[in-house]
């Protein structure tokens, strides 16, 4: 593959971050939302791969934590370790602050396990958190973690 690119995302990343929330999530975000949540401070981190945007991280800081909201990756280049990669560029960004928190999806244990290698641990269960992903379904269950800053192994890039 080529070189993939990432850096910090501006509302000028919004249509690209628009389009991906509507095809990743059966909770979408609207346009103005996400252009409501930048332009009240929170942080977007993006990777593009030949010029286009491939997947993003959004996380709001409160007070000495930071929230994890949102990570998409297109399908094409799931699996490749892009999510990974965003999630470290965001904990290097954020080293100075003292916890990270996240909700994750019960079913998306391929998530969970990436959290957990980068020192995530499970701290707790929101029962029915999420809109079910199909018409029919029952609603599902986030798993809450959280990544206390300094008791980490991540072997970061740089």
């Amino acid at each position: 593959m080529n070189r993939l690119n990432y850096r910090m995302g501006s509302i000028d990343d919004i249509d690209a971050i628009f389009a991906l929330n509507q095809q990743r999530f059966s909770e979408a975000w609207s346009k103005k939302s996400l252009l409501g949540v930048m332009l009240a401070g929170f942080d977007l981190y993006v990777c593009e791969h030949e010029s286009s945007l491939i997947a993003y991280l959004l996380s709001q800081d409160v007070l000495d934590e930071v929230h994890i909201m949102q990570i998409a990756v297109q399908p094409l280049f799931q699996r490749q370790g892009i999510g990974r990669q965003l999630t470290q560029y965001l904990l290097r960004d954020k080293s100075e602050h003292i916890l990270i928190l996240l909700e994750v999806r019960a079913s998306n244990v391929a998530a969970q396990a990436m959290y957990q290698n980068l020192g995530f641990q499970h701290i707790g269960r929101r029962k029915g958190y999420y809109t079910p992903e199909k018409q029919g379904d029952m609603r599902e269950d986030a798993m809450v973690m959280q990544l206390e800053q300094g008791s980490r192994n991540t072997g970061l890039i740089s």
